[in-house]
């Protein structure tokens, strides 16, 4: 098991497994036009990937400058200094293995070395829940999405910062 930067070449790998789990678990909500496009939003900052003996089963982004006026008031962070937890998904081969915790971990590192604040968003009743709150993320806001499922629903999201540092 190993997680790393993200690489040109890692694309097409991520892809498919991005592909496993929209086949599984409907994430993204939209197979987007061009995934591989997808896989970098904008604001990108840094991306990983997760790999299980050589074959890439999970990937994460860090997008910088944030902006999200709510957050700012509860976190007491300001605008720009927020970064989020982006693109994260492990394939349903790679589950199981810290794959997930691995990729949130590198993403917050990197955040923290920028100074910026790591936030992350969730559709309600995924199973990534869990996770987060496993590794002790903390629930800052519960909103409706601002994009659409295929069916035109704004689906309820929560919002979570990670675990204070110790």
């Amino acid at each position: 098991m190993l997680v790393r930067r993200r690489v040109d070449h890692d694309l097409p790998d991520s892809v498919r497994a991005l592909r496993e789990v929209y086949d599984v678990d409907g994430y993204p909500a939209r197979w987007p036009a061009d995934p591989a496009a997808w896989l970098t939003p904008s604001g990108t900052v840094a991306c990983w990937v997760a790999e299980v003996a050589g074959v890439v089963v999970g990937h994460a982004c860090l997008v910088g400058d944030v902006v999200d006026d709510g957050l700012s008031r509860q976190t007491g962070v300001p605008a720009g200094g927020l970064g989020a937890v982006s693109r994260l998904y492990v394939a349903p081969r790679g589950r199981g293995q810290g794959l997930g915790a691995g990729l949130l971990a590198a993403v917050t590192a990197c955040a923290a070395d920028r100074g910026l604040q790591v936030v992350l968003e969730v559709v309600e009743g995924s199973g990534a829940v869990r996770l987060y709150e496993r590794l002790g993320w903390c629930l800052a806001d519960r909103r409706s999405a601002d994009w659409t499922t295929p069916a035109g629903v704004r689906p309820p999201i929560r919002v979570y910062v990670p675990p204070p540092r110790g």
